[in-house]
């Protein structure tokens, strides 16, 4: 459990930059989607090693492909987030 320092920080960096859930979906694509939805994938396949064009062959690719398509959309989404919203961007308005 984070510290109440930590949330403190947390909370203050969300209000100084309104553009806080543009940040964190730029640096989720890249960080959370290929841990979270291809790279498990990738690794049951080498482990495994199950008939090709199995139920289980075929389920994994298919969260191989739409995971990878997450990582690419989502920091692209998340950067135009962040370019709308510093347009029209004042400090603590």
């Amino acid at each position: 459990m984070p510290g109440p320092s930590m949330l403190a920080f947390t909370m203050f960096v969300a209000i100084t930059f309104p553009f806080f859930g543009g940040l964190l979906g730029f640096f989720g694509g890249f960080a959370f989607a290929p841990t979270t939805y291809f790279l498990p994938c990738i690794m049951w396949l080498a482990i495994y090693k199950p008939k090709r064009f199995s139920l289980s062959w075929f389920t994994n690719w298919v969260c191989i492909v739409l995971g990878v398509c997450l990582m690419i959309l989502s920091p692209i989404g998340g950067l135009r987030q962040i370019i709308l919203d510093s347009k029209t961007y004042k400090f603590y308005s």
